[in-house]
């Protein structure tokens, strides 16, 4: 490997079989490969290639303070066996990628010269805000490219975690009226505990003194109080959702598509407002959820409200630390 004019390119013989075998940088006219600098330090890690100066990673380290993250992140997808193009290749163009895509993901046993990705990539640091709606946005368009959206997140240790984006219509089979609700409220407010007749029994909190609704019930009739949790609350009601409170969770709900207590609640549901603010926050969520065996969906409003899903992927599609930390 060789600097010239501030990128590294690789002339050695051996680059076309790096190309057949790994997929990896971006193949020059005149042959050769352009590496990046994370690129670089993986093949000098992990197929044997010398440095264009003894002292280059050194001098990039203190030049770019994300290419340690980078490298790592690089090296979690690669060494399984996955073929990935970086998006700040020019060729990556032809696959049409996602502006806040970092990469693409190639299984091993598929190729960029005769396939397409498997999956789009984006990667945060665990301190990172999260844009929630924004994260929708790239979840679906890559979604509608027939790719799975992958995130990655890394701590200041080095420690990385994958999870996988989806988009979910939360459905239930209980009925809800809110004509029939609006009425009940009106004829019993003074009455907080006295619905035990109510025939929509999923709406309200059962106690020792009789079933009574809670203040997020009441509220979502009062014309000053509107919320993008109320909204939020009436939607999944209008999905034919049982909700009860998530505090144990650490969500605003937990949601239940049959009767409380007869199944488990399938959905742990965050509000737009209560959504966790870091990437160190959802990932706790999502690990949360899934040791309980549930989905962790973020309400998002915009022209409908949609409900983005964050989960562990199976073990064969978890990239993490080549050693552990």
């Amino acid at each position: 490997m060789e600097a010239r004019d501030d990128i590294v390119v690789m002339t050695e013989p051996q680059w076309q079989r790096l190309w057949e075998k790994s997929a990896i940088g971006r193949r020059l006219k005149d042959g050769g490969l352009h590496l990046l600098p994370e690129e670089v330090i993986f093949c000098h890690h992990h197929r044997h290639q010398p440095l264009p100066t003894d002292d280059w990673v050194q001098q990039n380290l203190n030049l770019d303070s994300s290419l340690e993250a980078r490298f790592l992140i690089l090296e979690a997808l690669r060494v399984p066996g996955n073929l990935i193009i970086l998006t700040e290749h020019e060729h990556s163009s032809q696959w049409d990628t996602e502006l806040e895509s970092w990469a693409l993901r190639w299984h091993k046993e598929n190729h960029p010269d005769s396939a397409e990705p498997t999956a789009e990539i984006r990667w945060h640091h665990s301190s990172d805000a999260v844009d929630w709606a924004e994260l929708l946005f790239w979840t679906s368009a890559v979604i509608n490219k027939h790719r799975i959206p992958e995130v990655l997140v890394i701590d200041d240790e080095g420690s990385i975690v994958t999870y996988e984006l989806s988009i979910c219509q939360p459905q239930g089979n209980l009925s809800f009226n809110i004509d029939a609700f609006g009425e009940y409220v009106l004829e019993e407010k003074e009455n907080r505990y006295g619905i035990d007749e109510w025939s929509m029994t999923h709406v309200g909190i059962p106690t020792r003194w009789g079933h009574r609704l809670n203040p997020s019930e009441t509220s979502l009739l009062d014309s000053n109080t509107k919320s993008s949790t109320n909204s939020v609350h009436l939607d999944l009601l209008s999905r034919g959702l049982a909700l009860r409170s998530g505090f144990k969770y650490g969500t605003h709900w937990r949601g239940y598509s049959g009767p409380v207590g007869k199944d488990h609640a399938p959905y742990l549901i965050d509000t737009p407002e209560n959504a966790p603010k870091t990437w160190a926050k959802a990932c706790l969520s999502a690990r949360l959820a899934a040791g309980v065996n549930k989905n962790l969906l973020i309400a998002i409003e915009g022209e409908e409200i949609q409900y983005l899903q964050i989960d562990r992927p199976p073990s064969v599609r978890r990239w993490t630390n080549l050693h552990r930390r």
